[in-house]
């Protein structure tokens, strides 16, 4: 049942697209709080091109769910409608989903790349203000500094309690 199965892949997909494309914004704020000459933040031509193979992985990740994670569906007593019951017939894709595909792909690896580079520019962020650089530009890399830690902070409260959950 291809609907029954549309529910289960979108969300592994897309999911995994925001948190690999929160995971290039981490690594495009450390770039830009580098204090050296020699560092470059990501060109709009990179970032199209990290976003695209981003879509790809995703997709590549979600045809997976749409094969080979199988579903029932049930007759709702009473009404028109069925209901999708998860069945455990494919043992190796639910071994696969279970103990690799969600917690290291949907979990561990984008939390510690958000946090790896979220701890870093944090600390870069701290020497700038030491600096001589005009306050304006300073303020600015602030501002924006703050948004990616506390984006990457919420992700990482809501993704670890599903680990904990899901484990």
């Amino acid at each position: 049942m291809f609907p029954c199965k549309i529910p289960v892949a979108f969300p592994q997909a897309f999911g995994l697209m925001s948190h690999i494309i929160i995971c290039f914004a981490a690594i495009d704020q450390l770039m830009s709080t580098l204090l050296h000459t020699s560092r470059q933040r990501f060109s709009i031509e990179l970032m199209q091109r990290l976003i695209t193979v981003a879509i790809v992985i995703s997709i590549l990740y979600g045809i997976p769910f749409l094969i080979y994670y199988d579903y029932d569906a049930l007759p709702l007593s009473g009404t028109n409608g069925t209901a999708c019951v998860p069945n455990e017939n494919n043992e190796l894709f639910s071994k696969y989903t279970v103990y690799a595909g969600v917690p290291i792909m949907n979990g561990f690896l984008p939390v510690t790349i958000m946090s790896l580079f979220g701890l870093l520019t944090f600390r870069n962020v701290r020497h700038v203000a030491k600096k001589n650089i005009p306050i304006a530009h300073i303020h600015l890399e602030e501002q924006l500094t703050a948004m990616v830690l506390i984006k990457i902070l919420n992700v990482c409260l809501t993704v670890i309690p599903f680990l904990i959950f899901f484990l």
